[in-house]
């Protein structure tokens, strides 16, 4: 049957007309009530219509979307543990976290040299470090993604590992080096929204991060593939759209500068941001609907971090729960079966355009400023952060942001202070002043309960 044939029987009706329809049946309230405006200045209207429709040519993730566990290193044999029980428990990829020397980690990747999974690597840009990554066997290097982004470690810490001209040279030299690794260069986005920036300025400030890369690829060049690692928090469509945009972006970007089909690969976790300590089973709940986010939008890789990641070491039923929600998205609920669910969506195509107009609008600021690297240095960077997670915080304290459990049905007869193993840090580096500081929303009212319950 063609669509033409399945709709014959039905008038069509327009914008104007549901607009009419809506206002009749609103009665006392009107049309206009219904608008809302996000953080970013994102006019959100009550309804999407197709002849107010514009189609978008986003970019698809190729193939199918990866199970990535997140394995924080503490030791090899007890990490090699973890990554065992990831693997045969369903993981597609591991994503190796905490700190861990470039030893450490060639050792687990050569302990599972002949497991069909990915493998994300972090490395402190260096030559030393290289070199030694370097040295594995090109069968492992193909399946290896590796986490190389000094500018990251500049925007997490405020300082360099070596010096600026001496890494980015070390990154342009990887540029023009042909091998089988899956990628060169990666770009550290999940920062930016765990320390509170708004989804425009994510997509912005991740653009202006890579372009600083890009531009240092000449005609000697490879073509690199870049690995974007983003948060993914819980407004729902928002970040959907976000993921949406930072494809079309990244493709209008490097299409006008001259490179068509530029891959990139997005890997998506769940942010720790709107996290808590008390009704922690809460958590589950904004894992799943942020993984599902992360799906929708076109991830290629999907982390979901454990429900007890904030403050439990980690263990194997948080390990196990974190992946087993993403295989029942997977396997049970067939989130893999469409490639791309969001397309003709005409709400999550405007989201779409709104916010990638947005973030090209800072994007262009930052670029007429220097750059990525001078806006660091100046501290324009850190201040349009501070602004938008000072006024994120405001809205929660006021509870007008809502996080179940922690400002509003909060179960006060719940004790932690016992189950509280570690507390993971709320800022990183907070000695340095030009580090971006990473904050939990609940951390300010969990810390005064948990001094409550000691005292």
């Amino acid at each position: 049957m063609s669509k033409q044939d399945l709709f014959d029987g039905f008038k069509g009706v327009s914008s104007k007309q549901w607009r009419m329809q809506i206002a009749s049946e609103l009665k006392t309230q009107t049309f206009e009530t219904l608008r809302w405006m996000s953080p970013e200045g994102i006019d959100v209207v009550p309804f999407y219509h197709a002849d107010q429709a514009s189609p978008l040519d986003i970019p698809h993730r190729s193939g199918e979307w990866k199970i990535a566990e997140h394995i924080e290193f503490t030791e090899v044999n007890a990490s090699s543990d973890f990554i065992l029980k990831a693997i045969n428990g369903g993981a597609d990829s591991i994503c190796l976290g905490g700190s861990y020397t470039i030893e450490q980690a060639l050792e687990l990747l050569k302990k599972y040299s002949d497991y069909d999974i990915n493998w994300h690597i972090q490395l402190p840009c260096t030559e030393s470090g290289v070199s030694k990554i370097d040295q594995l066997e090109d069968t492992l290097r193909s399946k290896l993604f590796i986490q190389l982004d000094p500018i990251g470690h500049l925007a997490k810490t405020g300082q360099w590992h070596d010096s600026p001209s001496t890494e980015l040279e070390l990154i342009k030299t990887r540029l023009k080096t042909s091998s089988s690794y899956q990628n060169h260069v990666s770009v550290d986005m999940a920062l930016y929204q765990n320390a509170g920036a708004n989804t425009a300025e994510q997509l912005a400030l991740g653009l202006s991060h890579a372009n600083e890369y890009l531009n240092l690829i000449d005609a000697t060049s490879q073509l690199p593939k870049f690995v974007f690692e983003i948060a993914v928090g819980s407004d729902y469509f928002f970040e959907i759209a976000k993921i949406r945009a930072l494809r079309w972006l990244w493709a209008s970007l490097t299409e006008g500068l001259g490179w068509d089909n530029l891959p990139c690969h997005i890997l998506a976790k769940t942010t720790e941001r709107n996290k808590t300590i008390y009704d922690y089973n809460s958590n589950l709940l904004r894992g799943t609907t942020e993984c599902m986010s992360a799906i929708l939008g076109g991830a290629d890789t999907i982390v979901n971090l454990p429900y007890d990641f904030q403050y439990h070491y980690p263990n194997d039923f948080g390990q196990r729960i974190a992946r087993n929600q993403l295989l029942i998205l997977k396997n049970e609920s067939y989130f893999q079966a469409v490639n791309n669910p969001a397309d003709g969506s005409y709400y999550l195509n405007d989201l779409t355009q709104k916010l990638a107009q947005k973030a090209l609008e800072i994007f262009k600021q930052i670029e007429q400023k220097g750059g990525f690297i001078k806006c660091m240095q100046s501290e324009h960077i850190q201040s349009m952060i501070l602004l938008s997670a000072t006024k994120e915080q405001q809205s929660f304290d006021r509870g007008d942001m809502v996080l179940v459990g922690a400002n509003i049905f909060v179960n006060e007869k719940e004790q932690m202070t016992s189950q509280v193993e570690r507390l993971r840090p709320t800022a990183v580096y907070d000695s340095n002043p030009k580090s971006i500081k990473t904050s939990r929303l609940a951390a300010p009212l969990e810390l005064s309960r948990l001094d409550k319950e000691k005292s």
